[in-house]
């Protein structure tokens, strides 16, 4: 008979109190951010988990049992038991969990698997994992205690992209994992490692706030980020052309915390500035710039042609007006403009012929002239229009012939040039443009006349769009420049317009009055383009058509002053412009397709000018006989008035070569 002895020796005494004590040791609460956990595989088989305050003492106390086969313990890696992941930032993560071998009786090796476990989260639908496998090597622990290197397995984290807005959780656990050995005595052992449900790591997945909503919580937001915010989160969204794009990534992150209520201050405070610049540099603001200065440079053209029909409005009002009161000292005799025929001897029946008998200033009824404008412009940040401010000049040059005293005809060919810097040093846009004009006017002996005109004009624009996105630092509270990239574009622009006047001029000796009228109709193209360089950001912009129309009442007031060098005549020029028409939304789409082909458009508003204005220009006119011609001259200084978030003046001059 075998008698069992109860009676224990001092080291099975102290053996059994640790397998008493073990539990308690390692039920004390866990820290969160330290989760471990102490696995302890017994001779037996049996397994035991426990989640450990301090693996030392665990593992101390586990090792001093003589019934303990091997332990281990498991732990993150970096130490951190908690973590946060960002949808449309984070797009994975590798969760590193380091396992160390605390004590082992066995020769052999023991497999120790991690994986994700879904909380509120589902596998395969909201994220995907790789499990990770430690691999221990038993001969490395002391059956008396101590431990070997930490060995580790890394869990691969995928988040799948599915537009979910809430948070969910999920952890990372432990699974089933095996051991095989033999023991000092030569037998063979083998047996499995059951798993657990206690986190090693908890992951939360954020869900995403949609770049609009970020935007929407953006006090005090620029109208055309704003604007664009809604496409801007389609082109950015799961399938869009610029998902996982870095231009997009920072975007979104800034757009995450912008909407969480928990953001600090300070934080979302850099956030709202990063979101609102990006945004900014995403929209299109720059190029309704064209809007205005298309108009401006027509106009410019449109004005130096003006000047040449003032001109010959007045050339001849069937001998209603006689210049035998003005008189210019010659040697210090008065000479009367009246008798300048006879002194220059071109009072002849050809001379009287062709000589233009109301201006008695000679010239033939073929008239070559060249007017010309030089402006510039000022133009504040209006709603979603970006300010800038631009340099023009336009040179206008035509030949037309006086078919009677009562009605003249001719030609003209224009050419005009634009520059013009955005505000913020956001970018340029230059321009230069041909033109055409035919135009022909008739007056009637009691003063009335009337002029009109068509034209063509065909502009060659070059736009240069800043693209400047900012990224928030690591601290959160601060931002830095992701580098500027230009988007060109080369931007066409066609316009066909009509113009109709009416003026009544009054000459009494040396003073003229001249109230006018006119209508002017301007149908613009502007064509299809598409912005080329290195941002995801670069826009394709649709063909756009605009009419317009304007209405202007004003008039030309001068006084001619005789002189021995010549004429010269002070004058007022004044127009009250009443515009009407529209100008349609700016419609571009991202160049960038999404994954089915698709491209996502954005528009802005087009802001209109002011419909209501008024410009006056103020100059000096200069008329000289050289030999049996005259050569006339004007230089004059012109203003807009009440035109709202714009100044512009221009320097206009004209010049008559008589032929």
């Amino acid at each position: 008979m075998n008698i069992r002895c109860i009676g224990r020796t001092p080291a099975q005494r102290v053996s059994r109190t640790l397998s008493v004590l073990l539990p308690l040791v390692l039920a004390l609460p866990v820290p969160a951010w330290a989760a471990q956990e102490l696995v302890v595989v017994r001779k037996t088989g049996q397994t035991s988990s426990y989640a450990s305050q301090s693996k030392v003492a665990g593992a101390s106390a586990a090792c001093l049992d003589e019934s303990v086969a091997f332990a281990f313990t498991v732990e993150p890696h970096d130490g951190i038991a908690s973590i946060q992941l960002q949808r449309g930032t984070d797009v994975s993560r590798d969760i590193v969990i380091d396992v160390t071998l605390t004590c082992s009786s066995l020769q052999g090796t023991a497999l120790v698997p991690f994986n994700a476990l879904g909380g509120s989260a589902t596998s395969g639908a909201d994220f995907l994992s790789t499990p990770g496998v430690a691999l221990l090597n038993l001969d490395g622990g002391q059956a008396g205690g101590g431990s070997s290197p930490p060995v580790s397995a890394t869990v691969g984290l995928q988040l799948v992209e599915n537009g979910q807005t809430g948070t969910q959780t999920l952890s990372i656990v432990r699974t089933e994992g095996s051991f095989q050995g033999t023991f000092a005595d030569g037998n063979p052992v083998v047996g499995s490692i059951p798993g657990s449900s206690t986190p090693i790591v908890a992951v939360a997945i954020l869900g995403q706030a949609t770049i609009e909503q970020g935007a929407g919580v953006v006090p005090g937001i620029d109208p055309a980020a704003d604007q664009i915010s809604t496409a801007t989160t389609q082109f950015c969204a799961v399938g869009g052309g610029g998902f996982g794009t870095i231009g997009c990534s920072v975007t979104q992150a800034a757009a995450d915390l912008v909407a969480d209520p928990a953001t600090p201050s300070d934080v979302r405070e850099a956030a709202s500035i990063v979101l609102e610049n990006n945004l900014l540099a995403v929209a299109p603001d720059e190029t309704t710039a064209i809007a205005f200065m298309a108009p401006a440079m027509a106009t410019a053209q449109t004005n130096n042609l003006g000047g040449r029909l003032a001109e010959l409005r007045s050339g001849n009002q069937g001998g209603t007006v006689s210049a035998g009161g003005l008189t210019f000292l010659s040697h210090g005799i008065p000479v009367s403009f009246g008798s300048l025929a006879s002194l220059l001897n071109v009072d002849d029946d050809e001379s009287a012929r062709n000589e233009e008998k109301r201006t008695l200033l000679g010239g033939t009824r073929l008239g070559l002239w060249i007017n010309g404008t030089l402006g510039s412009s000022d133009s504040d940040r209006r709603r979603s229009n970006s300010g800038f401010k631009s340099d023009t000049w336009s040179l206008t040059s035509g030949l037309d012939y006086r078919f009677t005293d009562r009605f003249f005809a001719g030609a003209a060919l224009g050419y005009s040039s634009m520059s013009a810097d955005f505000a913020g040093d956001q970018g340029s846009l230059d321009a230069n443009a041909k033109s055409l004009f035919v135009y022909s006017g008739y007056s009637t002996p009691n003063g009335l006349s009337f002029d009109g005109s068509v034209s063509y004009m065909r502009s060659d624009y070059s736009q240069k769009r800043v693209v400047e996105l900012l990224e928030l630092d690591a601290s959160g509270t601060g931002y830095q420049s992701m580098g500027r990239d230009i988007a060109r574009g080369d931007p066409t622009v066609n316009q066909v317009g009509a113009n109709f006047g009416i003026t009544y001029t009054i000459m009494r000796n040396t003073w003229t009055i001249a109230p006018q009228a006119q209508i002017s109709l301007l149908r613009t193209t502007y064509e299809a383009f598409q912005e080329r360089g290195p941002s995801e950001f670069n826009l394709r912009y649709d063909e756009r058509r605009n009419n317009s129309r304007s209405f202007s009442v004003g008039g030309y007031f001068d006084r001619s002053f005789a002189t021995s060098v010549g004429a010269f005549r002070p004058y007022l020029r004044a127009f009250y412009f009443a515009d009407g028409g529209s100008s349609p939304d700016q419609i571009t789409q991202f160049v960038l397709a999404g994954s089915d082909g698709s491209q996502v458009p954005l528009s802005i508003d087009m802001q209109e000018p002011d419909r209501r204005y008024g410009t006056a220009e103020l100059g000096l006119g200069f008329s000289r006989p050289i030999g049996t011609r005259t050569v006339d001259f004007n230089f004059g200084y012109m203003q807009t008035f009440s035109f709202q978030d714009l100044d512009r003046w221009a320097l206009r001059f004209d010049v008559r070569f008589p032929l």
